[in-house]
């Protein structure tokens, strides 16, 4: 790990543990939706948001709503990178008939204690998911098995060698496996600088490639390009989703 990587997990790891105990949620001074309205806002089922009491989502802020491709595509064990609270891997295991086992991994023990709470009240689920506090850097410590899927709902851009990031994913990712990323491409270059910034890292946008830069490191780290799907345009960036399999 270089010094750049091991100041951006410091800073990672420091805002998610203090937003794991702020009562009004991560990012607050900031004008944009969190939480509940977030959630509601992208579409997640009303069924499953109401499973839970409001203070449940307080510290939710995923960048799209997973569960209708992961329900497509229809794994039986799921691996979450920077789960946070873990509500993804939660409604899957509520939606998902035939899954057999969910792990979540994040570097901050404080949302990943805000999961296993939730837990404690449901049974049935709490005996699928394992939970698990690492550096997303450091996986190929942890002695995973391998998973029909592995979901990064906001964190691809957060990890600095991505190419060594996917290398290591390609250990964990079963033969016919898909790997589903949502987060930012470029629309645009960044201005000269901003990525040598951690505060711009820690809003996905400083980590952030262009189409090809993307295919690029997908390709040099052994996997195929899917699909991009654009699910939000806000120049200089793309919310998108993208699907990768192995080659």
């Amino acid at each position: 790990m270089n010094d750049f990587t091991e100041k951006l997990s410091f800073a990672l790891q420091e805002m998610y543990n203090r937003a794991a105990v702020c009562d009004a949620g991560l990012l607050t001074p900031v004008a944009i939706d969190r939480g509940l309205t977030l959630l509601r806002n992208l579409d997640y089922p009303a069924s499953l948001l109401d499973l839970l009491p409001q203070t449940s989502y307080e510290r939710a802020f995923p960048l799209a709503n997973p569960l209708t491709k992961i329900a497509a595509i229809a794994p039986t064990t799921i691996l979450d990178l920077g789960c946070g609270t873990a509500l993804d891997i939660f409604f899957c295991a509520h939606l998902l008939l035939d899954i057999e086992h969910l792990t979540g991994i994040d570097a901050s023990a404080g949302l990943l204690n805000e999961g296993r709470k939730r837990l404690e009240s449901f049974p049935a689920q709490a005996g699928k998911i394992n939970l698990i506090e690492s550096d997303l850097n450091f996986l190929d410590s942890l002695n995973l098995a391998s998973f029909d899927l592995i979901l990064m709902n906001g964190s691809f851009n957060l990890i600095y060698d991505k190419v060594s990031f996917l290398q290591t994913l390609s250990e964990l990712l079963a033969a016919n496996g898909t790997i589903l990323i949502y987060d930012f491409l470029l629309t645009e270059s960044l201005p000269p600088g901003f990525a040598d910034e951690i505060d711009n890292w820690l809003w996905n946008i400083g980590g952030a490639l262009d189409e090809n830069e993307l295919n690029e490191a997908i390709s040099n780290a052994g996997f195929k390009l899917i699909s991009i799907k654009e699910l939000e345009r806000i120049d200089p960036v793309a919310r998108c989703e993208i699907l990768i399999g192995k080659k």
